[in-house]
């Protein structure tokens, strides 16, 4: 079973980001450990390039933000940036992070799938992913949804490919599941 908003901690909203949470978004960024930027961005550096904050912020027309707050303020970030494959398909990168002291309560996995189905009801066929092998939590949550992921080590991260089949929403957690495989 997926989380649904009802099952997130009280007080936590997820909703659309859109340019007007760029403050909120580079707060919330400066905000986390050094240890989850460094997950996420494959650097410990704060704050954000103007460029990068845009593409946070869902500045451009391939990128769709979604944001969870709790009092109002940023504490879990996901987006998904859409390309063309080179077999023509729709491909997007996923990219999520969670403040740390929300971490382990449901809010990244829920995020998870929302910016997921987004993808598949925009037509995607493919996930994408650039994760690095010490993410252990985030591996562990792909590999929990997809049997079929494909897992590619090399430059120091490994590159995650999933099929979204005929751009239908992921699978629920706990269905299917391959083992991480070592490069």
């Amino acid at each position: 079973m997926t989380r649904t908003q009802e099952q997130l901690p009280a007080g936590i909203e997820v909703r659309a980001g859109s340019p007007a949470d760029c403050e909120a978004i580079k707060s919330f960024i400066a905000g986390l450990s050094l240890r989850a930027r460094f997950l996420r961005f494959f650097t410990p550096a704060s704050p954000p390039t103007p460029a990068v904050l845009r593409g946070l912020c869902g500045g451009g027309r391939t990128t769709d933000v979604l944001v969870a707050t709790a009092g109002g303020a940023v504490i879990g970030h996901a987006m998904a940036a859409d390309a063309v494959a080179p077999d023509g398909g729709r491909v997007t990168d996923i990219g999520l992070v969670v403040a740390d002291r929300w971490q382990h309560r449901g809010v990244g996995s829920d995020l998870f799938g929302r910016v997921i189905a987004r993808a598949a009801g925009r037509g995607v066929s493919a996930l994408e992913m650039e994760v690095l092998p010490e993410n252990r939590p985030m591996l562990g949550m792909i590999s929990s949804r997809w049997a079929d992921a494909s897992y590619e080590y090399g430059g120091g991260s490994v590159t995650v490919r999933v099929p979204l089949a005929d751009g239908a929403p992921a699978p629920h957690p706990g269905r299917g599941g391959a083992a991480l495989r070592a490069a």
